[in-house]
C-alpha cells in the first residue's frame, strides 16, 4: 500500500518538472524573439524607483493576514496580525515554490497555529476556509476584470473566449470546494479511500481528530457568517491592491494607464497564471501570458515582457523573505 501511495506522488513531481521545463524554455523563446536590448530598455526605466514595486504585495500580504484573523475564534494564544502576517507569507512562499498543486504551505501555516495554543481543529478550519475564500474572491475579481475589459478595450475581445473558459473553470472549481466544506470532507475523504484501499494508516489513526475538523468547519459557516463575508471582502479587496501593481509599473516606466484598465490586466494575468497552478511559481504560464496579453491590450510585446521580468523580481525578493521565515519557524 505505501508503494502504491508513493507512485502517484513520484509521477506528480516529474510531471511538474516536465511542465516546468517546456514552459520555461518556450517563455525564454519568446524574450529571444523580442529581443533582450528592447526589453532592457524598457526595463531600465524604472530606474532607482524599482523597490516601489515592493509595496503593493506587502500590502496585500497585510490585508490577507487581517482576512485570516477574521476566521480565527479563540481568544488564548490568539496570534498578532504581524505574526499572521509573516506566517502567511512563510506559507505562501512554501505553496508556491513547491510541487503541491500550491497546497505545499498549508500545512506550515496549521503547525505554527497550533504550536501557538490556537486548537488544531480551528488552525486547520482557518486555513481551509481561508483557501477557498482566497480562490473565490479571486474568481470574483477575474470576472470583473472580463467584465470591463470590452468595455475600456474593444479590440482586446478576441481573446477573452478561451479566458473566460478557463474562469468559468476555475469558479467551478472554487464553489465545489465550498460545497464540500459543508458536507463533512475529511471523515468522507477517509471513507473514499478506504474503499479504494489507498487510506494511509496514520490517516485513518487520526479519524476522530478530522471529525473534529469536519464539525469545526460546519459550525463556523452556520454561527459566523460575518466573519466570512468580512474576511471575503478583505480578501477581494487585496486583489485590488494586487492590480495596483500594475497601475504603477507603466506609470514609473513613462506610459501611464488608467486604473481600471491596469485591474483588467491584472485579472487577466492573475487568471492565467492561475491555469498554471500545477507548475511551481506558474514559472513560463504567467509569463508568456502576460507577454500575449500586453499585445492584446496594445501594450506592446517588450512592455509586457519588462512587466513580467519586475514582477519576477518582487516575487522572488517575498519569496525569499517568506523562505527565511519558514526556515527560522523550524
Amino acid at each position: 500500500m505505501t508503494e502504491v501511495a508513493v507512485q502517484p506522488h513520484r509521477w506528480m513531481r516529474r510531471l511538474n518538472l516536465i511542465l516546468l521545463i517546456i514552459a520555461t524554455a518556450f517563455f525564454l523563446w519568446m524574450l529571444n524573439e523580442i529581443g533582450w536590448a528592447e526589453i532592457a530598455g524598457q526595463f531600465l526605466q524604472l530606474g532607482y524607483f524599482w523597490p516601489l514595486l515592493l509595496i503593493p504585495y506587502g500590502l496585500m500580504n497585510a490585508i490577507g493576514a487581517l482576512s485570516w484573523d477574521c476566521l480565527l475564534l479563540t481568544k488564548a494564544g490568539r496570534p498578532s496580525l504581524s505574526r499572521l502576517f509573516w506566517l502567511r507569507l512563510a506559507g505562501e512562499s512554501l505553496n508556491q515554490l513547491t510541487p503541491t498543486a500550491s497546497m505545499g504551505g498549508e500545512p506550515f501555516k496549521v503547525v505554527r497555529l497550533q504550536a501557538g495554543g490556537i486548537p488544531w481543529e480551528e488552525a486547520a478550519a482557518s486555513v481551509v476556509i481561508q483557501k477557498g475564500i482566497m480562490v473565490l474572491s479571486l474568481v470574483l475579481y477575474i470576472f470583473l476584470g472580463l467584465a470591463l475589459t470590452p468595455l475600456l478595450l474593444p479590440g482586446a475581445t478576441a481573446c477573452l473566449g478561451l479566458l473566460s473558459f478557463g474562469a468559468v473553470i476555475l469558479a467551478a472549481l472554487a464553489l465545489a470546494f465550498l460545497v464540500v466544506q459543508h458536507r463533512n470532507p475529511c471523515v468522507s475523504g477517509i471513507r473514499l479511500l478506504e474503499k479504494i484501499h489507498l487510506c494511509p494508516a496514520g490517516l485513518k489513526a487520526r479519524e476522530a481528530e478530522c471529525a473534529n475538523l469536519d464539525a469545526w468547519l460546519s459550525r463556523f459557516y452556520r454561527e459566523h457568517p460575518r466573519r466570512g463575508l468580512l474576511a471575503f471582502l478583505l480578501f477581494f479587496v487585496s486583489w485590488l491592491v494586487h492590480g495596483v501593481e500594475v497601475y504603477l509599473f507603466f506609470r514609473l516606466i513613462g506610459h501611464p494607464l488608467d486604473l481600471s484598465l491596469a485591474l483588467c490586466l491584472d485579472a487577466l494575468t492573475v487568471l492565467v497564471a492561475a491555469l498554471g497552478f500545477m507548475i511551481p511559481v506558474s514559472a513560463g504560464v504567467q509569463d508568456g501570458g502576460t507577454i500575449l496579453l500586453s499585445l492584446g491590450f496594445n501594450l506592446g510585446a517588450a512592455m509586457g515582457a519588462a512587466f513580467s521580468i519586475a514582477r519576477r523580481l518582487r516575487e522572488a525578493f517575498w519569496l525569499a523573505l517568506g523562505l527565511l521565515v519558514a526556515a527560522r519557524e523550524r
